[in-house]
């Protein structure tokens, strides 16, 4: 047995016992069975490739290599069916597009294991392991490709979608598909790109697909990911950080091939060529769209908000005081004036919801009086916090398209708060308030120090106020107290 064909078997053993375990032990039903049964069959595709590693460097008919691509369709299938059910334990639940996209990847996955195995034998391979791909196996990998970014894209915003503590469990498993979808793009984009497929390349698939296989159990075990229900504030797929860069990704890789082969051009001179024009239009629409200037910084936030943590350093020390509130009441009106010495700008209104109305209402504000205003649980104000995530600058330029909807329809409450940032504060599954916050003493916006200090402030905030919130049981034991006196 060859060095390849030893490593990917040992990889497709580790999945397929990985994948039994989550099925024998992970609670949640569908969305772990789906899950374990989808790292069984990766590990069945590596095992495939064994096979292929086996045949490949004596120049043989690769016959394994069809089966194993007639595998490999179905299986991102699953996939993709494992995130989309993931929180919704009901495929009744999922919307009309993403049941028409499962359906047409059946038949597509029915039709393209048919052509591989009934079609005609393939080409024999080179000496040196190389596998050339026909219309078919590039058209079944484009399509591979295609499920491997909708299934990135729909896992992280089901992650984002997810309540705090799931989200917590559900980080190795997405650490480790993210690594391993990487790879696998990488790949299928390779094979489009050039034709053929190495017998290496598929070596190297055997370290993320381990990664997945030690990973996985850890959150469907474990956290019990299975369990999991998406919170109220779903989040959607096109503010994801995985759909920018996917998006990014496969206009670079079909315009790579449109110059390759329709222009004439080498592979490295397109490479060059689309890089460079990938960097002029980036540049030039980041610097006039407001909308690109923001997916931007929400893409990057996470590497760039407080890489050393001093940030979040100051905002728990400013925000360690409230500890003391006694009520629930008092720490309501302790927010605002703690959230004012912070971020050092005029005022800060604390808006809080109202399950009985589906509205934020005024709880406290440092303005006197305080404003007698309200937002809509559906208004564009409350839909834009939950969407990014993170404090909005409210400025009004003429030009800002993308706030338009907030500066019409939430004029009143931006006006009677003087607000120049909104600043969303996130309970354990959604959002329970936010915080309006106005310009500086001197007139000026907040800068983004400042509004970095309120985004971490707002998390200690957020537990603070679920911690001390009263349950609806005290409201009952209160009415009955009064009652009876």
């Amino acid at each position: 047995m060859t060095p390849d064909a030893l490593t990917l078997a040992l990889a497709g053993i580790l999945a397929a016992l990985s994948g039994g375990l989550i099925v024998l032990f992970a609670p949640g039903r569908l969305p772990a069975l789906l899950a374990g049964t989808g790292v069984a069959l990766l590990g069945l595709l590596q095992i495939g490739f064994a096979r292929v590693a086996l045949d490949v460097p004596w120049g043989g008919e690769a016959l394994w290599f069809r089966y194993s691509m007639a595998l490999a369709l179905p299986v991102t299938l699953l996939w993709v069916l494992a995130a989309v059910t993931l929180g919704r334990p009901r495929i009744a639940r999922l919307s009309a597009g993403w049941r028409g996209y499962l359906f047409l990847q059946a038949i597509l996955s029915a039709a393209s294991a048919t052509w591989l195995a009934l079609g005609p034998p393939p080409a024999p391979t080179q000496p040196r392991g190389t596998l050339a791909l026909g219309v078919v196996e590039r058209v079944i990998l484009g399509i591979i490709l295609a499920n491997v970014v909708v299934y990135t894209v729909r896992l992280e915003a089901t992650y984002l979608s997810l309540p705090r503590r799931f989200r917590r469990a559900f980080r190795p498993a997405l650490f480790g598909t993210i690594v391993c979808s990487a790879f696998y793009a990488t790949m299928a984009a390779s094979g489009l790109l050039s034709g053929r497929a190495v017998v290496a390349d598929l070596t190297l698939g055997a370290a993320p697909v381990a990664l997945v296989a030690l990973l996985l159990p850890l959150s469907y075990v474990r956290g019990r990911l299975g369990e999991a229900r998406l919170s109220p504030s779903v989040h959607p797929v096109t503010a994801t950080t995985s759909f920018l860069l996917a998006a990014a990704f496969l206009a670079g890789t079909a315009t790579l091939l449109w110059l390759t082969h329709s222009l004439g051009f080498s592979f490295v001179r397109g490479l060059w060529l689309v890089a460079l024009g990938g960097v002029i239009l980036g540049t030039t629409a980041v610097a006039i769209s407001n909308r690109a200037r923001r997916r931007v910084e929400r893409a990057f936030a996470p590497l760039l908000q407080d890489w050393r943590g001093a940030y979040r350093v100051a905002a728990n020390r400013a925000v360690a005081p409230l500890d003391g509130c006694s009520d629930y009441e008092e720490l309501c009106r302790s927010i605002p004036v703690n959230a004012l010495g912070l971020a050092d700008v005029a005022s800060v209104t604390l808006f809080l919801a109202d399950r009985q109305s589906a509205k934020f209402r005024c709880a406290s504000s440092t303005m006197t009086p305080p404003p007698n205003v309200e937002v809509g649980d559906r208004d564009p104000l409350a839909m834009e916090l939950r969407r990014a995530r993170r404090a909005i600058r409210l400025q009004g330029p003429t030009d800002d398209l993308e706030y338009v909807s907030i500066y019409v329809e939430n004029k009143v409450a931006i006006a009677a708060c003087n607000a120049r940032v909104a600043v969303p504060l996130w309970g354990e599954e959604e959002m329970i308030g936010f915080l309006l916050c106005g310009p500086r003493r001197d007139g000026r916006r907040p800068r983004r120090e400042e509004v970095r200090l309120l985004y971490f402030a707002s998390r200690r905030y957020s537990m603070l106020l679920e911690r001390a919130a009263p349950r609806e049981g005290q409201f009952a034991e209160r009415k009955t107290e009064v009652v009876k006196h």
